[in-house]
């Protein structure tokens, strides 16, 4: 099943501010102007933002790729199997469920619908031990069943018998014996064998391209720490309620705002440190560099954040099982009505019970009568999947 990607261009600014970060590791820091410095990292990230619409395509096709085996495209690229392979089936599985009904077609059908069961995840042996499955992969995307070796090693995604887990099993009435066929065919055991061939050159660390695969190693490890330390001043401000902005972020301006909490944190801290230090080289040398400081990475970060914490709340309320709603709409300088969604549900945890009042957000409201009101509130609560039936009071 192919997927979108970054197109031309995208691929080659991605593969151009590659270059510039390895180039960082050969050369030498040299002490620069503080203000012509801070003026051109300022002026860098006015111009990041020119590329952020970009980079949120190839950020939301990264996020499809890791967490739906679906969204892989077909043949995989040798990079992005390394990673698989790194991550291991077990993230992709879903073996837990829920799984999704197939509607059976014919009259002399057994049943209307049936429905995968984590008991397929596992194979039995003749002395009746029960092994797990590890290259069964459930997609929730596309409902369907694939096999995460084949779909690594898949040449292409055309549909044929010999790879209908390649591009997705849904037939669950044959089932037994379409997986055993599988797993004892030629096809099936050959990507196995490349599979567990490369996962252990990869742990041993002795494949062709140890020492590329080891710089990428250090680089993601490198950016995922400057990340860690972004969120963290990100949650320390939004949990304060603090403006992350500035009134001005001129050069002449005094204070730029809370986020330079970042640049506060960069003299106590190594990591932050260095890179401040790689910014202010690249600037020094005309070189562009990825920064995170922009306006809009920030508003990224609070969005990213944000949802992670809805998502938190919405799990609590339905392991509450009933809830009441509370709408309420007023309009805003705009002169726009937001409407105002609140959940009460009770939370138990041990012996201590709470009624709780959770925010889920705001949404616009363009009409006030009594059925676009009911459909607006209606819809909200689907998209977050509460369900209206289990409303009380």
């Amino acid at each position: 099943m192919k997927r979108n990607r970054p197109s031309g261009s995208q691929q080659r600014k991605i593969k151009k501010r590659k270059n510039w970060r390895r180039s960082l590791f050969s050369s030498g820091e040299s002490d620069v102007d503080e203000g012509n410095a801070s003026r051109s990292l300022h002026q860098q990230d006015s111009d990041d933002d020119d590329d952020d619409d970009g980079e949120e395509e190839e950020e939301t096709f990264r996020l499809s790729v890791y967490s739906d085996v679906a969204a892989w495209p077909v043949p995989v690229p040798d990079d992005l199997r390394v990673d698989l392979i790194k991550r291991g089936s077990e993230p992709f599985q879903n073996r837990d469920g829920p799984f999704s009904p197939v509607e059976r077609q014919g009259e002399k059908s057994k049943g209307k619908s049936q429905q995968l069961t984590t008991a397929w995840f596992y194979k039995a042996l003749p002395n009746g031990e029960k092994i797990l499955r590890t290259w069964m992969v459930y997609s929730p995307l596309k409902q369907s069943l694939f096999c995460f070796c084949c779909r690594l090693f898949a040449v292409d995604d055309k549909v044929t018998v010999a790879s209908s887990f390649v591009t997705g099993f849904q037939l669950w009435w044959k089932l037994n014996p379409k997986v055993s066929d599988h797993e004892d065919s030629e096809q099936h055991l050959t990507c196995l064998e490349k599979w567990k061939t490369l996962r252990a050159g990869l742990k041993l660390q002795k494949c062709l391209d140890r020492v590329n695969q080891t710089t990428v190693d250090r680089e993601k490890r490198k950016w995922r720490d400057i990340l860690h330390r972004l969120l963290d001043v990100t949650l320390f401000l939004a949990h304060q309620n603090l403006p992350f902005r500035g009134h001005r972020e001129t050069m002449s301006s005094a204070n730029k705002g809370n986020f330079e909490l970042v640049e506060l944190l960069s003299n106590y801290d190594p990591i932050l440190k260095e890179h401040f230090m790689r910014l202010k080289h690249a600037v020094a040398s005309g070189k562009r560099m990825t920064s995170y400081f922009s306006p809009k990475i920030q508003n990224k970060l609070i969005c990213l954040l944000g949802n992670h914490v809805k998502e938190k709340i919405v799990a609590d309320i339905k392991k509450a099982k009933y809830f009441g709603i509370l709408f309420d709409s007023t309009p805003d300088v705009s002169h726009t009505d937001q409407m105002c969604e609140v959940i009460r549900y009770v939370h138990i945890e041990g012996d201590h019970v709470e009624v709780k009042e959770s925010f889920l957000g705001f949404f616009p409201v363009a009409e006030k009568t009594a059925a676009e009101l009911t459909e607006n509130i209606l819809q909200h609560l689907e998209e977050d999947g509460l369900d209206i039936s289990l409303c009380r009071g």
